[in-house]
């Protein structure tokens, strides 16, 4: 049978299972049938074999009664051996006899017949004798006797032959009924599983999913196999939990955009920033937040309770505002954006910038948006306008960079001043100006004053975008984010070449020799009250050489105050050759030199400084076309030995030089003790 001729509809397989029942029944009452005429069958043979043996009898005792007694009526007819012949050939063939059917004794049994076939034949031989026998015959009554033993014999044997074939068939026949019954058992068995599997089983698979589906399991699903009315009920169960699972998820996900719908207007609404407001076709607000209210002057209440647009925007400001709502709630803009100005509860007046989309409010259009205070905006951009104008006319140059020195905008004056546009420098950092006269240091201490407060002011040396190198005041400030990051520095500067050159002349003179540009009495002195600090401070002690020419006079006396001046100037830059970088030498006045070496380690390191002078000042100067030669007074006293003020330790080394003087020209001499009684001795005298 091919799969698709199976029955797949529970109608069709129901009324398989009454067919397949019916069957049985029939099959049943068939086979009892069958066993009831094979025990008919058996009771007819055992009946008929029986009523053989009668007729052998009966045969028998009227041929012995007729022997006897002659006179008697013929009592062996010839019905009786007619009816033994057709019971004889009932029981061999089959047939009817006595009015039974008889059915054919078994071929195992024809040999038995035969043999009760072959006795009758004799006892009729026997009758037959008998007949015509003499009365009284012993001999013929005796084969009789003998003839009926014989037949009966044979027939009883048969006879217990039916019975035992009896027994046997009534054995099978038990048997058989065993076997129908376990085959009624077997079927009815696999129909209770056939049942239970393709009916019970869907029924309370579907059962269960129902009682899921009833609590609001509705991920519950069966696993019926499609193909017949259980198994598509079980698809359509699936199908419908499916669709309602994903309406219930869509209603969900509805639910939650409303709730966040919601809840972000809340959030909305609730900003201290923006007001937000609702207006309907008569142009009245229906809605406003807290700040709406703010801004207006007026509570919640007032406004949502439709509250009017022109008590809020007077005269143009009213028209322009009822010009845009109309043409949104008309439906020629869907949304817009304009300034006004409005009136607040109070009178002030106040700049609102506005927000407006149309929507759709029971059924009925209306208008949503946002309005903002721009009054101090409005006010900051005016001056922004101004602070442009300064940033764009002032005389001084200023330059906006990020964070990293990186240059985001200049003005003009910015171009006056370097000769570099905004083209060229925006995008670069302001090394781009760099001199290269200001080493490593002095901008890790500029970038490190910065970071620390922000400000930096000081001159700094750059140079234009033609070379030249220019002296410039520069002051930066940080301006700053509100979570405190640098959003910008402003450097603002002004070109003082020129004036730093004219202070430095005036500082140079104010410091300097004229003559022989060496540091005057007053750089000297401050230098030297410098070193005394700094040696207090734990510094190296120094020295001061008092140094005054021998012969000068005569020199200015005879080769004139221009030889003079010139052999001066040729003194201080001797000087100056025999001293380090570190140590001063200075002009007080006339022939009058002072020197300040520092770093005096031991008393004794001074002497050779003063012999390297003594040695360079007595080799002859040429002055011109002269040629002349002179020499030095030298004397030194050393810090804090000799004086712990300037005045002392320059008043020490006069004695000591007035000293050298004393021993002749071209000496050197470090103050002592004894020297400022023996100087003054000298002059008293």
């Amino acid at each position: 049978m091919r799969l698709d001729s199976l029955p797949r509809s529970v109608r069709q397989k129901a009324t398989l299972a009454f067919i397949l029942v019916m069957l049985l029944a029939i099959g049943n009452v068939s086979i009892v049938q069958f066993l009831l005429r094979e025990g008919d069958g058996v009771a007819a043979t055992l009946n008929v074999a029986g009523k053989m043996r009668m007729l052998s009898q009966r045969l028998s005792l009227s041929a012995l009664a007729l022997h006897q007694q002659p006179d008697l009526p013929d009592l062996v007819p010839d019905q009786l051996t007619s009816w033994f012949d057709e019971v004889h050939d009932a029981l061999l063939f089959g047939g009817r006899a006595f009015d039974l059917d008889i059915p054919a004794i078994p071929k195992v049994l024809a040999p038995q017949l035969l043999d009760v076939h072959q006795a009758w034949m004799r006892h009729r031989s026997a009758v037959d004798a008998l007949a015509r026998a003499p009365a009284g015959d012993r001999a013929a009554v005796e084969a009789l006797l003998q003839a009926g033993t014989d037949l009966l014999t044979r027939t009883e044997a048969l006879m217990d032959s039916l019975v035992v074939q009896a027994r046997e068939v009534q054995g099978r026949a038990l048997y058989g009924a065993y076997a129908l019954f376990g085959l009624d058992l077997l079927l009815l068995a696999l129909a209770g599983w056939v049942v239970s599997r393709r009916i019970l089983q869907p029924v309370q698979v579907l059962a269960q999913q129902c009682r899921a589906l009833a609590v609001g399991d509705y991920a519950a699903r069966s696993a019926l196999p499609p193909g017949d009315e259980l198994g598509e009920l079980g698809q359509a169960l699936n199908d419908s939990a499916g669709r309602i699972e994903r309406l219930l998820q869509d209603i969900e996900k509805e639910h939650a955009a409303l709730a966040d719908a919601q809840s972000m207007f809340s959030g909305l609404s609730d900003n201290t920033v923006a007001g937000i407001y609702m207006v309907d076709e008569s142009l009245c607000f229906i809605y406003a937040n807290a700040r709406m209210a703010d801004m207006l002057g007026y509570s919640q209440t007032v406004l949502a309770g439709g509250f009017p647009l022109d008590q809020v925007f007077i005269g143009a400001a009213y028209e322009m505002v009822r010009t845009q709502a109309m043409e949104r709630l008309s439906g020629h803009a869907t949304q817009t954006r304009y300034e006004c100005v409005a009136r607040r509860g109070d009178g002030e007046p106040i700049e609102l910038e506005i927000f407006g989309s149309l929507m759709t409010l029971h059924g009925r259009p209306a208008l949503i948006g946002i309005m903002f205070d721009i009054t101090e905006r409005k006010r900051a951009e005016a001056s922004a306008r101004r602070a442009a104008l300064v940033y764009a006319h002032t005389s001084e140059g200023m330059v906006v960079t990020d964070a990293s020195g990186v240059i985001q905008d200049v003005n003009p004056a910015f171009t006056a001043v370097t000769g570099y546009s905004a083209d060229d420098v925006v995008g670069r950092t302001m090394s781009v100006l760099s001199s290269g006269r200001h080493d490593d240091d002095f901008y890790r201490a500029m970038w490190t004053r910065l970071e620390e407060t922000g400000r930096w002011s000081g001159d700094i040396h750059n140079r234009r975008k033609s070379g030249e190198e220019y002296v410039e005041r520069l002051s930066i400030n940080t301006s700053y984010n509100a979570d405190g990051s640098v959003n910008c520095r402003i450097g603002l500067f002004s070109d003082v070449t020129e004036k730093r050159r004219r202070e430095a002349s005036i500082w140079h003179q104010a410091h300097h020799d004229h003559l022989t540009q060496l540091p005057n009495r007053q750089t000297f002195e401050e230098n030297l009250r410098l070193s005394i600090e700094q040696t207090r401070l734990g510094g190296s002690p120094f020295a001061v050489i008092f140094l005054d020419l021998d012969l000068f006079k005569d020199v200015n006396d005879t080769l004139g105050h221009e030889a003079g001046d010139q052999l001066l100037r040729l003194v201080g830059r001797r000087l100056i050759e025999c001293v380090r970088a570190s140590d001063l030498v200075a002009r007080l006045g006339g022939d009058e030199f002072t020197l300040l070496i520092r770093d005096i380690q031991d008393p004794d390191d001074i002497f050779p400084v003063a012999d390297k002078i003594l040695e360079s000042l007595s080799q002859p100067f040429a002055l011109g076309e002269q040629t002349v030669q002179i020499s030095a007074s030298m004397g030194a006293s050393l810090h804090p030995r000799d004086g712990d003020s300037d005045s002392e330790l320059l008043r020490t080394a006069d004695l000591a030089m007035y000293a050298a003087k004393e021993q002749g020209r071209n000496h050197f001499r470090v103050y002592a003790a004894g020297m400022h009684e023996s100087v003054r001795a000298r002059r008293g005298a």
